[in-house]
């Protein structure tokens, strides 16, 4: 009985130190974008030391013809708990294994570029973004990245005309087998499936300090955007529920034997 009862609190207590030192998550975000079209995107954040890195992800399963720039991933903006604002620095972003840039870049095909760095943006805002988010990553001229000609600055060279973030150009659409781009975007390159950013001066921060995040579709804010689901810090996560239930059944069980 006693046995029963400490190896359950030793199961609770060992996930409890696991959970403290996991420092990444994985946030999902679902809608209905142009023509009733469901959308879907997720965005891994990860801390690990001073480094924080997120990969964004269209996960939206295939529509033939119905990837248009309105259906188009293009940013991700999140927001810290009060009293966590920290002084994040871009240093890179980079086409996720298995993504891959579709279309013309400058005018010569740019399916092996990897870094797509001047074509992203960071930007810290106090107000302004959507959903009361202050941090923010996009492709798109929204979001100002705070360098000249509002170009990039996560560290790349400009890949396609205009210099600055514009337009729908670099994109995410979706990564399904199938899918098929239309509406404007095989005018412009745009990247199937992911990108992976890298900021530092993320020391000391973790998972639980993130708010709330979302995502961005199209060219302006007053187009799409999906609060991801559920809000971090609100669920606990599976595996905690199910050695808390386990522990619960422990200390019942040795209850009755007590009786």
């Amino acid at each position: 009985m006693k046995k029963l009862l400490l190896n359950s609190l030793l199961a609770i207590a060992s996930t409890a130190a696991l959970n403290a030192a996991a420092d990444s998550v994985l946030l999902p975000g679902d809608g209905t974008g142009p023509g009733g079209v469901p959308v879907n995107a997720s965005a891994l954040v990860d801390f690990t030391g001073d480094v924080m890195t997120i990969t964004l992800r269209n996960t939206s399963i295939a529509h033939t013809g119905t990837d248009v720039p309105g259906s188009t991933l293009s940013g991700f903006f999140w927001k810290f708990i009060d009293g966590v604002n920290p002084t994040l620095i871009p240093v890179s972003a980079t086409v996720a294994p298995g993504s891959s840039i579709l279309g013309t870049c400058n005018l010569s095909a740019c399916g092996s570029e990897t870094n797509v760095g001047g074509e992203f943006g960071f930007s810290y805002q106090a107000l302004g973004f959507p959903r009361g988010t202050n941090f923010g990553i996009a492709s798109s001229g929204y979001l100002t990245s705070g360098l000249s000609g509002n170009i990039g600055n996560f560290n790349g060279a400009n890949l396609d005309d205009p210099e600055s973030l514009d337009g729908i150009n670099f994109g995410l659409i979706s990564g399904a087998a199938g899918s098929n781009s239309n509406g404007g975007l095989e005018a412009v390159p745009v990247i199937q499936s992911a990108v992976t950013f890298v900021l530092l001066g993320a020391s000391g921060l973790k998972v639980s300090d993130i708010e709330t995040g979302n995502f961005q579709y199209g060219t302006s804010f007053s187009e799409l955007n999906v609060l991801d689901a559920p809000p971090l810090g609100q669920v606990p996560e599976p595996t905690s529920v199910a050695l808390l239930g386990l522990g619960l059944l422990g200390l019942g069980v040795a209850k009755r034997r007590k009786s």
